[in-house]
């Protein structure tokens, strides 16, 4: 697996290799969010605001925006004179997140279907090659990075690319559990035929099979949870008052 991570990658203007004149507040923050979400910074991990401004290369402004934001997706916890650290996996943060996705996402696929326009066929044909690709070379990190743009794709195809960035906000814990469980066996076949399944459902225009094919895509993250308290123990707080017996029901999207 490809577990090699360039700064670079995460300045929003590639063809720019100085990365000059970029917003350095963004990149440091979705540098540091990708090392929470593929648990290079595992749950409780402090995080130096000198080591990690050092390697960046960025001031302690931007820094310090970057971290402000992560605290309010609650992935990281900042303790006054204490530092800042890596917070644990939320039982309720993964349903939260799971909740905001699955409305909106549901919303939105049929208004993909509803409005499609071919121009969106060669994003979906190259998000394919990538989401293939990816697996072939069992890189996780990419994989997720691709499924993810999927989604987006979809949010944009109905007509509102912003409200991935709500969802996108709303998730951090949630994408958690979804990159641990990738390893799981047949994950990777699994998630392509939805793919091609569903955007199919898009393109010509069912909206209402659209619709039943990403609920049962959602559906999955119950299972996709159980695994994950399964294979690691202890990786997912559970708060009181949430039973483990109900987790089907929290999590299934609704209906309509």
């Amino acid at each position: 697996m490809n577990n090699s991570v360039r700064w670079s990658d995460f300045l929003p203007d590639k063809g720019n290799p100085n990365g000059a004149g970029q917003p350095k507040a963004l990149a440091a923050y979705n540098f540091i969010r990708h090392a929470i979400i593929t648990m290079r910074m595992s749950p409780g991990a402090a995080i130096s605001e000198k080591e990690t401004c050092a390697q960046l290369g960025v001031s302690r402004t931007p820094m310090r925006e970057a971290v402000l934001r992560l605290a309010q997706e609650g992935l990281v916890t900042v303790v006054p004179s204490g530092g800042t650290f890596v917070n644990s996996i939320s039982l309720r943060g993964v349903i939260e997140g799971h909740l905001i996705r699955s409305s909106l996402e549901l919303r939105m696929v049929r208004l993909a279907a509803r409005a499609y326009d071919p121009v969106h066929d060669r994003d979906f044909d190259l998000l394919m090659y990538l989401q293939a690709d990816a697996a072939k070379r069992q890189d996780y990190d990419h994989f997720l990075a691709v499924d993810n743009d999927f989604h987006r794709l979809i949010c944009r195809m109905g007509g509102f690319p912003d409200i991935w960035q709500t969802i996108h906000n709303a998730t951090g814990q949630l994408d958690r559990v979804r990159r641990t469980a990738i390893p799981r066996s047949g994950y990777f076949d699994e998630v392509e035929q939805e793919h091609r399944a569903i955007y199919e459902a898009i393109r010509v225009g069912d909206a209402n099979h659209a619709h039943d094919l990403l609920r049962q895509h959602l559906d999955d993250i119950a299972a996709v949870v159980e695994y994950v308290i399964a294979d690691q123990p202890g990786l997912i707080v559970q708060e009181p008052g949430f039973d483990l017996s109900k987790l089907d029901l929290m999590l299934a999207p609704a209906s309509q």
